[in-house]
């Protein structure tokens, strides 16, 4: 992926959740040819525990294709889902 383009509303939100690493583990995964594949994606984000995290690629259809574990102490968010979809990251409220 060349470039990654957030909506202003998104990325507001990830700022102030201090959150915004999030974005940086999605760009990274989608070297994996499973990410890189799937033109149309749903990132769910989950914390499991005072410092995990999952973030668990779907499908269209919403079928989980991958999963990451990652660690931070300071991001404030429990879950949060978002899209992406012609290199554009965003709420769906937003499409």
């Amino acid at each position: 992926m060349k470039n990654l383009f957030i909506t202003t509303t998104l990325h507001r939100y990830l700022r102030s959740k201090n959150a915004f690493t999030i974005v940086d583990h999605i760009i990274e995964l989608q070297k994996n040819p499973q990410a890189f594949n799937e033109d149309f994606q749903v990132w769910k984000i989950t914390k499991i525990d005072e410092t995990t995290f999952s973030l668990e690629l779907k499908a269209g259809n919403l079928n989980v294709i991958l999963a990451h574990y990652f660690q931070s102490a300071s991001i404030l968010i429990f879950e949060l889902t978002v899209w992406l979809e012609n290199s554009t990251l965003y709420f769906l409220s937003e499409h």
